[in-house]
């Protein structure tokens, strides 16, 4: 004897309740792809993996800081707001090379560091443009190009000052 049916109910697609019970795992599923997405697009990216490389770099750079002390190297980067230049003066008693790397961190989110070239404008003085605005806190870091046998290191917030004296450590 064969089951009978309502024919009068809808079918079963146009009711209430299955997909409320499909709904309840469904939204767990798209919830778990979001979280994993946040998850790998918001990595960390301030923990160091190797740690014995970069304890041998620390030897390259406290060479680089000696270095520009022998040579009593000091620098004044002015940021000029309405052109969009950074403006750098160096005070050097030995021939200066014609384009320095300028390297600005980020304290936090490694894809808002900057890698600049100034270029010598006249002996002791560089420029470069920037792209964007900078409007937070960075570690600045001057090395001469291609040696970047010295540096000289400084810290400045640009948006609270425009300016910074930049020194060996």
């Amino acid at each position: 004897m064969p089951l009978s049916t309502d024919s009068n109910s809808p079918p079963w697609y146009r009711q209430f309740w299955p997909w409320f019970l499909i709904a309840l795992p469904g939204t767990v599923v798209v919830a778990s792809l979001v979280m994993v997405y946040i998850a790998f697009s918001g990595a960390d990216s301030l923990v160091v993996d190797n740690y014995y490389r970069d304890g041998l770099a620390i030897n390259q750079v406290l060479e680089q800081d000696r270095r520009a002390e022998e040579l009593g190297l000091s620098a004044a980067l002015r940021l000029d707001a309405t052109s969009g230049e950074l403006l750098l003066t160096i005070d050097a008693a030995h021939p200066l090379p014609e384009q320095l790397a300028l390297l600005l961190f980020h304290p936090i989110d490694s894809k808002r560091d900057l890698e600049l070239v100034l270029t010598q404008i006249t002996r002791g003085h560089y420029r470069t443009d920037l792209e964007q605005q900078l409007q937070s806190r960075y570690y600045l870091r001057v090395l001469p190009e291609p040696g970047r046998e010295w540096r000289l290191i400084g810290e400045l917030d640009f948006a609270t000052a425009d300016q910074i004296i930049l020194r060996a450590e």
